[in-house]
């Protein structure tokens, strides 16, 4: 047995040293790819790394979880969390997240299977050395393909200028180079290191602050700043013996407040103002708060946390409170949120107040563990520790965390539960009873297999296999569209969490196939169409009370010149989400394709006074007006929509199509065609509207223009030529 347990122990150590490098794993041809790979990668490796975990606890008990506040908190905030997403509102969504987000309770538990591996399998110091270096080193591999991507050899996945790395969001890149920092620092300090080795770690510390500039994440720099800030402090304030350490902390201390009170002095030059990460700090206050999405989302998290204070509405669910709560002043900005942008007010919402309690609880225990008089560390690592955690808090104030953030705060958690136990707890074991050879062979060993093959297909295959044929699905199959229609019935065969993100780009594909543009079969689109129907009503009634989804439903009958069917879905719509202008818009779509414009104007009109300073807004409830033969609302509202924007929104150009009032739309289209006069489709509109008037040869005069123009159009044109005069 004891070849087993050696060859189980290195398999995992192998399993846990792999998993720094899921950062860089970005699969082609997956939908989300820079959020599915990692999240299925961590997944499968964590189910097996477990297994092979039971196998070994089974054979040596010096590998069993110790218990300790810190493990005791994890595994209640786990359990708390597992039954508030239960009796949330959407448990299925809770436990399984989707694809854009890979959480849910499925990645709690697999953090949670990969913190008792780790914390039981490294039991020393030198072992987590080991682990963090390769994170660290993990980190410079990334700090280069930043750098690659600042000299435009890789692309920047988001676009613009903030580098984001194999993350594809540079927040989320910010916060991996703010730990990895602390780390540098946090092995700075051993004892044991070499000089060339403190050499190394601060040059690396220093390179990746220099690549979290470039992020221009101000969160996680100012947490970092935050961070350092505090450790310099509590190193001066504690530290009585070493006093070159205290010098180093009073030069840190010294260099933080240069940076920031050297960037107020600089603040309103033009150095700060045209440089793209530094402004974005210039701007910084309570006025350019009020512009944002938290400004408003905020407020909407407490009235839901208000509404159900003990166990929240469970993980991903916070939707339904921002539809429920839905502040007007949003309207035109991100469509639909699913976070709050605070991990904080999002474990209140997903939990409720035992929920945050819970999660709370493991930042006590940490603390608790760093600074208690047991510990086995020193006092600049314990300041270093504070720093990062510190960090950690105030860059998760504004904004939410992501797979590899989870991954490395549960790494801290293991750690200092693995190192920081006292003889007592060490003592304190999960089940200490010795099995047999013959039960670890013919019991343990098999059905330990069994479980994990089976946790590592149900929980993966089928979600991996739905995703990658959502991307063949989503792709041009040539002119064999019936392949696209094949392909999304496979995904929904799976059934997987990925049919939500499966539905929508299943409508998306059915609208294009009847556009006018759209060269398909009658019988193709019946069959496009029936099954995207069926698909729709199908996820509605699994999630009657999601205004998301109902939307989506009335928005596709109303294309379909269903407006019956659409009001029915939008009516409830907005009983979920009485604010929201889109499906108040959406409804009086539905109205006015039925002839009822006097309900479609008051629809538009109620919109429109949840936020009238909107353009869009304005736009859409002065068409509606039109419509409506308002002609009091239009000519105030046209005294405030732009000129241009008549000129150029084509719902103006339709609405006044549909009136008859051809001399304004004559107007609209010669005064395009003075900025853009090789616009062929405006002059093809104009020849239209010419006909329509009798006037010939004005209609003729610029096809001929156009054929003279186009080569290519000859034919064409000829044939309409020919249709005009006869």
């Amino acid at each position: 047995m004891k070849n087993i347990k050696n060859i189980l122990t290195y398999l995992i150590w192998g399993g846990l040293f792999i998993v720094p490098f899921i950062v860089f794993f970005v699969p082609s041809g997956m939908f989300f790819p820079f959020i599915v790979g990692k999240g299925f990668a961590f997944r499968i490796l964590v189910e097996i790394l477990f297994g092979l975990f039971i196998t070994l606890a089974f054979i040596d008990k010096e590998y069993r979880p110790k218990f300790s506040w810190l493990t005791k908190s994890v595994l209640l905030f786990t359990l708390v969390m597992l039954v508030a997403d239960l009796l949330g509102q959407n448990p299925y969504k809770s436990i399984w997240s989707n694809y854009e987000r890979m959480e849910g309770f499925m990645l709690l538990l697999h953090l949670v299977m990969f913190y008792i591996v780790a914390s039981s399998v490294f039991k020393t110091f030198e072992q987590w050395h080991k682990f963090f270096n390769i994170s660290i080193f993990a980190s410079v591999l990334m700090f280069f393909y930043g750098l690659f991507q600042l000299a435009g050899k890789i692309v920047i996945s988001q676009g613009g200028v903030r580098v984001d790395g194999t993350f594809g969001n540079s927040t989320y890149l910010a916060i991996y180079l703010v730990f990895h920092i602390f780390l540098c620092l946090y092995m700075l300090v051993g004892d044991s290191r070499k000089n060339w080795q403190r050499w190394t770690y601060g040059l690396i510390a220093v390179s990746e602050v220099v690549m979290l500039y470039f992020t221009a994440t101000r969160g996680a720099i100012l947490g970092l700043m935050g961070g350092l800030l505090l450790t310099g402090v509590l190193i001066v304030w504690k530290e009585k013996e070493n006093k070159s350490l205290r010098k180093i902390a009073y030069y840190i201390l010294g260099c933080v407040f240069v940076v920031v009170f050297g960037f107020i002095l600089l603040r309103g030059t033009p150095f700060v103002k045209n440089s793209p990460v530094l402004s974005r700090f210039s701007t910084l206050g309570v006025s350019e708060f009020q512009t944002q999405g938290r400004y408003y989302i905020w407020p909407m998290a407490i009235e839901g946390i208000k509404e159900r204070p003990l166990l929240g509405w469970g993980q991903e669910n916070f939707n339904f409170v921002f539809n429920k709560n839905y502040d007007p002043g949003l309207y035109g900005q991100e469509e639909w949120f699913d976070r709050t942008h605070d991990l904080f007010l999002d474990w209140l919402i997903a939990g409720g107040i035992i929920g945050f309690l819970a999660y709370a609880s493991i930042y006590i225990a940490l603390f608790y563990y760093i600074w208690r008089k047991e510990s086995f560390l020193k006092l600049s690592e314990k300041s270093i520790l504070t720093g990062m955690i510190s960090a950690y808090i105030f860059h998760n104030i504004f904004v939410f965390d992501n797979l590899i953030s989870y991954i490395i705060f549960f790494s801290v958690l293991a750690y200092i539960h693995s190192i920081s136990l006292s003889k007592k707890e060490e003592t304190s074991r999960f089940y200490t009873k010795t099995f047999s050879k013959d039960v670890i062979n013919y019991v343990v060993f098999p059905v330990t297999v069994v479980l994990t093959a089976g946790m590592v297909y149900f929980v993966n295959v089928p979600a991996i296999l739905a995703n990658t044929t959502l991307i063949k699905a989503i792709s041009s199959q040539g002119n064999d569209l019936g392949k696209n229609l094949e392909y999304f019935k496979k995904v929904f065969a799976y059934n997987s969490f990925g049919s939500g993100e499966a539905v929508e780009h299943l409508t998306q594909l059915t609208s294009k196939l009847y556009s006018p543009q759209a060269q398909v079969s009658e019988e193709l689109k019946k069959s496009f169409y029936d099954f995207t129907r069926a698909k729709i009503e199908e996820k509605v009634a699994l999630n009657p009370t999601d205004a998301r989804y109902l939307l989506f439903a009335g928005n596709f009958f109303n294309k379909f010149g269903q407006y019956d069917e659409a009001i029915k879905y939008l009516e409830r719509a907005l009983v979920e989400s009485p604010k929201k202008q889109t499906i108040h818009f959406e409804l009086g779509t539905s109205y006015l394709g039925k002839g009822d414009k006097q309900k479609m104007f008051e629809l538009f009109k109620k919109a429109y006074e949840l936020k009238p300073s909107v353009q869009e807004s304005q736009v859409i409830y002065t068409v509606g007006a039109m419509y409506a033969k308002n002609d009091k609302v239009v000519k105030e509202m046209l005294a405030i929509i732009p000129r241009d924007v008549v000129i150029y929104d084509p719902r103006f150009l339709r609405a006044y199509s549909d009136m008859k009032d051809y001399n304004t739309v004559i107007t609209i289209l010669n005064t395009r065609l003075e900025k853009d006069p090789k616009n062929l489709q405006d002059k093809f509109t104009l020849a239209g509207v010419y006909f329509d008037l009798g006037q010939k040869q004005k209609a003729v005069s610029l096809i001929r223009e156009m054929m003279a123009q186009e080569p290519t159009f000859k034919a064409q044109g000829e044939a309409y030529i020919k249709q005009i005069q006869g």
